[in-house]
């Protein structure tokens, strides 16, 4: 029987081919519905800093405007704020849309007439302060403010619906691809079944050739059926654990980055319509209701994209490579102070402190350990941060520890938690994600992370990498 056993061979050898090919067509799936998930993603932030860019200026006009009704200098904390979080925000859609020249056109129109509604709504603030209010109400009367107020309300209309577009253009592509993936799929299963049919069947008819032959043969071919059907199986049985990995994160990459957060983005929008609009009908109560709305939405939209950037971290293939933790801690310090100038921090950095693994990764558990520290610590009027190394069973291990305000030693297994917070917001703000990025990034390092501490007595978080 040796064209039968040639040809089985050869039937055999095409399903293995088809096999390479399927998984072949579905590793190219997954790369496909990562590049959507992740363009997904970024048309949202663009949508979603494009509105919030919208929104404080909106801000910075009402905080101008509740000053020239009241003459309250308290009015124009939300005009300060309004313009600095203006400022941000178009800072952040100018990196997002770097590589658009489109959206950079209109992001640098927005920038332009900012600068003027900026301008404008200054020097009707000198007016009412040296003039009187009438010499205010009659340059906002002249509607310069306002025409500069709409031409940015509609380039960041415009944004939005670029963004929408190229969205349900690469929905729309991602189907295509994905029907097309489905009856290739189909069709080389089909195929694959027809050639181990047909090769099982002739290989077979030479085995019970063999058979005749010698016992021991039949042994041999025994051992070989049993393992390639092992190896067929769990084959099958990865692909099948792919699929579904692949479908729940696409799943739930769409879900977080498209269906929750549109509507918190409603939310937030038609709470302040509501307070533009309707202000004069709603006592403080309501105003502050409405806000405290807002805050609500903003937070939990702040939640999701801790969430997205914990996802983004988790399938993010390692680099490692020496790095220095001083060199990163001395950044991160920088960064903070310069974001509370008015605070007076001693921070001391241990120099030469190195380590093996991922750079960016092992910026991010550098910068949340030294993020919480400077948070924990903002009300110790004498605040001292230490940076630096111990020795934990003859290997190093790297520390960040402060005089902050500590916490409960019993409750330390739920700092790495996810959303598990220690201290209440109105305390001490924040997601309560940090220190659960920190606990997955050294995981991945093969490594650990703890914490010791009392309350009141600050706390010290320890992490060593394999």
């Amino acid at each position: 029987m040796p064209n039968a056993n040639r040809a089985g061979a050869i039937l055999l050898t095409g399903a293995l081919v088809v096999l390479i090919f399927m998984v072949f067509v579905i590793r190219r799936d997954e790369a496909g519905d990562d590049a959507m998930a992740q363009a997904t993603i970024h048309n949202d932030d663009v949508s979603y800093t494009a509105t919030a860019v919208l929104s404080a200026i909106k801000d910075a006009e009402t905080g101008q405007r509740g000053y020239l009704i009241t003459g309250k200098d308290s009015y124009l904390q939300p005009y300060d704020a309004g313009l600095r979080a203006f400022d941000e925000g178009l800072a952040t859609l100018r990196r997002l849309t770097a590589g658009e020249p489109a959206l950079a056109a209109l992001v640098m129109r927005i920038g332009e007439l900012g600068r003027l509604k900026r301008e404008e709504m200054a020097i009707v603030i000198a007016d009412f302060r040296t003039r009187g209010r009438e010499a205010a109400f009659a340059r906002v009367s002249e509607d310069i403010g306002k025409n500069d107020m709409d031409q940015i309300r509609q380039a960041g209309q415009r944004i939005v619906a670029m963004e929408k577009s190229a969205y349900n253009r690469n929905r729309a592509e991602w189907a295509r691809a994905e029907n097309s993936t489905r009856w290739i799929s189909l069709i080389a299963a089909a195929v694959l079944f027809l050639l181990t049919l047909l090769g099982t069947m002739l290989l077979g008819l030479e085995i019970r050739y063999e058979r005749r032959l010698t016992a021991s043969l039949e042994v041999s071919e025994k051992k070989f059926r049993e393992l390639a059907a092992s190896l067929e199986e769990q084959v099958e049985a990865r692909t099948r654990e792919l699929q579904q990995l692949n479908r729940e994160l696409t799943a739930f990459s769409y879900s977080v980055s498209h269906d929750l957060r549109a509507p918190l983005r409603s939310i937030d929008g038609f709470s302040q319509i509501v307070l533009e609009d309707y202000s004069d009908r709603l006592d403080d109560n309501g105003r502050s209701l409405l806000e405290r709305i807002r805050r609500a939405a903003q937070r939990m939209g702040s939640l999701i994209q801790s969430l997205l950037d914990l996802a983004r971290l988790t399938r993010k293939e390692l680099d490692r490579q020496p790095v220095s933790i001083s060199d990163l801690a001395a950044s991160s310090v920088q960064s903070l102070a310069a974001s509370s100038p008015e605070r007076n921090v001693e921070v001391t950095i241990a120099p030469g402190l190195r380590a093996e693994g991922d750079p960016h990764l092992l910026r991010v558990v550098v910068d949340n350990l030294l993020a919480n520290a400077w948070k924990f610590t903002s009300k110790v009027e004498a605040a001292r941060i230490e940076v630096g190394q111990v020795d934990i069973d003859g290997k190093p291990a790297f520390f960040v520890r402060d005089n902050g305000s500590g916490f409960d030693p019993e409750q330390a297994a739920r700092l790495f938690t996810p959303f598990q917070r220690l201290h209440s917001e109105s305390e001490f703000e924040g997601t309560g994600i940090g220190l659960a990025t920190v606990q997955r990034v050294v995981s991945r390092h093969g490594g650990r992370v703890w914490a010791e501490s009392r309350p009141g007595e600050g706390a010290a978080f320890f992490f060593a990498l394999s």
